[in-house]
């Protein structure tokens, strides 16, 4: 007689059902110009709380059976449930083995359900001998044609983000003078880490990415553009997003899997309408971001010109109208760093 609890039982055979998964295809090739992107993870064994640990397995095993597969992960924050929990990080530990297994490499920001003590006591390799940014989980994930930096806005206690100086100086000198393209981000929106006008200074910085909110949202925030990102399982919006990027553009496309609040419904009847209509309208949508300082023209939501890998000159701007008069308005200029450009040159 098996008297192994339950949960336990459950527990081993989805870690099993993973395992051989990553077993039977490792021979999949890993894509360095593919990257998953999971949020607010927020690993627990409570008993009550089933859903958090079954998202996160189900987004793992689709990275899995992506051929090839991503060569990096990025986890957004909130890898706990219950603030920085040993045993949380014990899961995640093992939930994560079949990412390391297939050999895909992946990184963590902090949140605020996160303690960095507890997290590199389970996952001590992941304290650098020389971190980036002393007493800080930074990372910087490169990849051929765009980098991801993943700053620590965790201040362990308060919901809220923040970043200190040290990271911020740090970051200021990364992108002085940077040519190849990075996307910044961190588990807290932008306005709580006062980068907006770091970033937007940048040419090389593309956008902001971050979780907190569990919600797929794109949008511009003080010069910068944005993506929040769905949580994998806790509530919200539920899934992840997959980066394919090239020298042209990163493409961020949403994996939808689901859509509940405050948790799934206990039963198919007891979900609400719109929570299916939600995920129909969200799942596979993307965010496209040209990594080549293109500039294109769209009319009515259809591309009709574009500009390739264009430079700064000095002179007038010009807005067009073809075939009828065009009345414009809210239109925004982004004032960029100083630099010398052709029109200025000797």
């Amino acid at each position: 007689m098996n008297t192994m609890p339950l949960r336990s039982r459950m527990l081993a055979a989805a870690l099993a059902m993973l395992g051989a998964a990553a077993a039977q295809a490792a021979d999949i090739p890993l894509d360095p110009n593919l990257v998953a992107l999971f949020a607010d993870l927020h690993a627990t064994t409570t008993k009550n709380n089933p859903h958090q640990r079954a998202g996160l397995e189900r987004c793992t095993r689709e990275v899995l059976a992506l051929n090839p597969r991503p060569a990096n992960v990025l986890f957004y924050g909130d890898l706990s449930f219950n603030h920085g929990d040993t045993n949380d990080y014990r899961l995640l530990r093992t939930l994560v083995k079949p990412l390391e297994e297939a050999g895909i490499r992946w990184h963590a920001a902090m949140g605020n359900h996160d303690r960095r003590a507890p997290f590199l006591a389970a996952f001590p390799e992941r304290a650098a001998a020389v971190p980036l940014v002393p007493e800080r989980l930074v990372s910087l994930v490169e990849t051929p044609h765009a980098d991801f930096i993943l700053l620590d806005t965790c201040l362990e206690g308060p919901v809220n983000g923040g970043l200190d100086d040290a990271q911020r100086a740090w970051l200021r000198t990364v992108l002085s003078g940077r040519v190849k393209p990075v996307f910044v981000g961190a588990h807290h929106p932008l306005a709580e880490t006062g980068l907006a006008t770091l970033l937007a200074a940048s040419p090389a910085c593309k956008g902001y990415v971050f979780g907190h909110n569990h919600t797929w949202r794109q949008k511009a925030t003080d010069g910068v553009q944005t993506l929040c990102l769905p949580s994998t399982g806790h509530w919200g919006d539920i899934g992840y997003v997959l980066v394919r990027l090239s020298a042209d553009e990163a493409v961020f496309t949403l994996k939808q899997h689901d859509f509940y609040t405050p948790r799934p419904a206990a039963t198919p009847e007891q979900a609400k309408p719109e929570w299916a209509e939600r995920v129909k309208r969200n799942d596979g949508s993307q965010w496209r971001v040209p990594l080549k300082g293109d500039i294109s023209l769209s009319v009515n939501g259809k591309e009709v010109t574009i500009a390739r890998a264009d430079e700064p000159r000095k002179g007038y701007l010009m807005l067009e109208a073809e075939g009828s008069e065009c009345h414009s308005r809210n239109i925004f200029i982004r004032e960029m760093p100083a630099r010398t450009t052709k029109g200025e040159q000797k």
